[in-house]
Formats: structure tokens, sequence, C-alpha cells
């Protein structure tokens, strides 16, 4: 299955002939509490949206709760709709390709959740519309729900949206904050993605573009907020998205999942505090603890590349560089400014990590490696 993509400023206006397109009369529109309308996105769809019918929904957390899909599901099925138009961050995004394909299936939300049971059937056409340049859930085949303080991922082609429309202009009034925290979300992404053990050419491709592009704009994005810097984000963001769509995340995104459950901390703030640590873990794989599907020599060398596109002499620079963009971006690198202390705090997150994303990143991970690199940011 493929997403066929609008991209540029003014593009949300193709969403007329999407709706034309696929003969939509009643349409489950997921989208935020307040971006929607902050975004702009409320009174651009105004005029588009008056010759439909339109069920709204918006009642879910920033992180989706099992709990919140089954509210959406049950008001999904209530209202009969025939499309799903998603307008939001990464969030609301995941949110309504969850409530979209879980809504169609025969058994239980929490069967296919915890791997019990298969997604089998397609949901409605959807439509997703970003008003964040970060999680990239518009071109991606998964979507993150959490139970309790555990994270699940649910991944399949019926999950990936049907259009993605990726208009910059909803991005140019977002807050700095969110800016920052999603833009480093891209970049996380990005960058797993390039060491990978599932990257090929296509995935490096787009996470190469979305790193240049990052590293040249995320800053001034977050500072200064001109237009040029939005789009270039939107476009990195959108590069990032396709990139793990293909690879998946790695090491990174393990650790952040629980910081975000249990500590609070924002998704994109919890995966880059690592992403530095683990840029030089990575580099000092060895025969005895590398991962399945890529080489020692692939991999230092993909790490050496990674360091000269980003006009870094070598991986040190690099992490500097990175930890550098972070503070930048007005984000913390050390685990105790976000209030994360002490012994067992770290024991704790290293208890909780996703191991299934374990499995992507390039070197083998055990508790005692997980507890130095968080100590070694405490």
């Amino acid at each position: 299955m493929n997403t066929k993509e609008y991209f540029g400023t003014g593009a949300i206006q193709n969403i007329s002939e999407i709706l034309k397109s696929i003969n939509s009369k009643n349409i489950f529109l997921v989208r935020g509490k307040s971006s929607y309308e902050t975004s702009g996105a409320e009174k651009l769809l105004e005029e588009i949206l008056k010759w439909y019918n339109v069920n709204y929904f918006s009642d879910f957390t920033e992180n989706p709760k099992l709990t919140d899909v089954i509210k959406g599901m049950d008001s999904f099925i209530e209202t009969q709709s025939d499309t799903v138009l998603a307008v939001g961050g990464g969030s609301v995004i995941d949110i309504a390709k969850s409530v979209n394909v879980l809504s169609y299936q025969t058994n239980s939300p929490e069967q296919i959740l915890k791997g019990e049971s298969e997604i089998v059937r397609k949901g409605k056409p959807l439509i997703a519309v970003p008003t964040t340049s970060g999680a990239g859930s518009e071109a991606t085949h998964f979507a993150v729900v959490y139970s309790g303080d555990k994270k699940y991922s649910l991944a399949h082609e019926y999950i990936l949206p049907d259009y993605s429309v990726i208009d910059p202009q909803l991005t140019f009034s977002l807050p700095k904050e969110i800016t920052a925290t999603s833009g480093i979300d891209a970049f996380s992404q990005a960058m797993e993605s390039y060491w990978n053990v599932n990257a090929n050419e296509e995935s490096r491709k787009y996470s190469t573009e979305a790193i240049q592009l990052i590293f040249d704009s995320l800053s001034k994005a977050v500072n200064e907020g001109d237009e040029e810097s939005r789009i270039n984000m939107s476009r990195a963001a959108h590069l990032a998205g396709k990139a793990i769509n293909i690879t998946k995340t790695t090491a990174p995104h393990a650790l952040s999942y629980f910081m975000t459950s249990h500590f609070g901390v924002s998704h994109g703030q919890a995966v880059c505090i690592s992403l530095g640590e683990f840029l030089e873990f990575n580099f000092e794989v060895t025969e005895d603890d590398i991962n399945e599907g890529i080489s020692t020599g692939e991999i230092k060398a993909k790490l050496l590349e990674l360091a000269k596109l980003c006009d870094c002499k070598d991986i040190d620079e690099l992490k500097r560089n990175i930890n550098e963009l972070i503070i930048s971006a007005g984000l913390k690198t050390k685990l105790s400014e976000l209030n994360i202390r002490g012994e067992e705090s770290i024991k704790l997150i290293s208890e909780n990590v996703n191991t299934e994303r374990l499995k992507n990143n390039p070197r083998k991970l055990t508790k005692e490696n997980i507890v130095k690199i968080l100590s070694n940011i405490s």
C-alpha cells in the first residue's frame, strides 16, 4: 500500500478534491483540543467541510491510551462515518489510525495490542494532516497506544494513511516548546533510521535529507520561527517518518517511552536525551555484541558517513554538535534537569525498556549497558 502525498503551502486545499474522489459524505474528524483552531486548520477547512456531515472527536490525552482508543471506536462506530480525517500532531494522527483500523477487526483491541490476534481488515479511507513537524505519523504504518505505563505499537500496512497532506503553514504558529520537542523527535528518528540494522538505500536517502535539513533549520524554527525554516522542518519530519516506516526506531526510542509514561517527559525530549550517548556506544561495537543484520565494519563506516554529512570530522564532534543542537532548541541533555534523579530512577527506566526496538539497534544492549548510559546523562 502507498500513501498519496501532497506537500507545500496551501496543500490543505487538496482535501476538497480528495473527499470528492472517495465520494465522502460522513466524516469522522479527529482533532487536537486547541491545535485545530490555533494552527489555522479550522479556518482553512471551514469552506471545504461545510458540504459534509462532520463528527468531531478530541476526547483523548496527549499520549493516547487504550481507553481513549475505545472511546473513539465507540463514537466512530455510532456515527457510521465513511471517512477519517486526522488533523493534528503525532498523537492525533496515531489515535485516528488506531480507531479506524481497530473498529474493523473481529477481535478486541486488547487482544490485538498484546499480539494475541492480528489485524485482518482495512478501515475507512484515512486522510492525515499534521500540524506539527515531528512524528511523521502521516507517513508510517505504526500507531502508538499506551496501557498503564506500557507502550504498545500497532504495525500493519492497513494502518498507513491513504492520503497525507503536509501543509507547512499549519506549523507557522507553533509555540517554541512544541517546535523544539517535535523537531528533535524527527531528528532522532532520522538518526536512528540511518544506523538501523534494517536501513537500506531508500531509507538512508530519506534520513540523510532529513538530518541535513534539521541541522540547518531546527534552531531557527524554534528561536526565529521564520517561514523558510518552518517549511524545511515540515519536509524533514515527513522524510524522517518515511525513513522509520522502513526501518522502525532503535535504542533512544526504546528508553524514551517509560520516561514519558512514568515521569511525564515529553516524547521528543525523552528521545533526544540519550541520542549522543548511543551514537558513541554504537560506534564502539565489537564482533561479540553486534546485532544481526549488519557487520561491525559496515556500522562503523555508516556512522563515520553520518558524521561527514553533518560536517563533523569524527564521532566525538558529531556527539558534541548533537548536544549543541538540543541545547540551542531549549531542551535538556541531563536527566537531573528533568527531575529524574538517583539510582532508583535509573534502575526503573532500565527495567522498563521497549525490547522490541532494541533489536533494531546495531549493537546489543545489556541492562548494565543501559544503566551506564543513563548514568552518563544523569
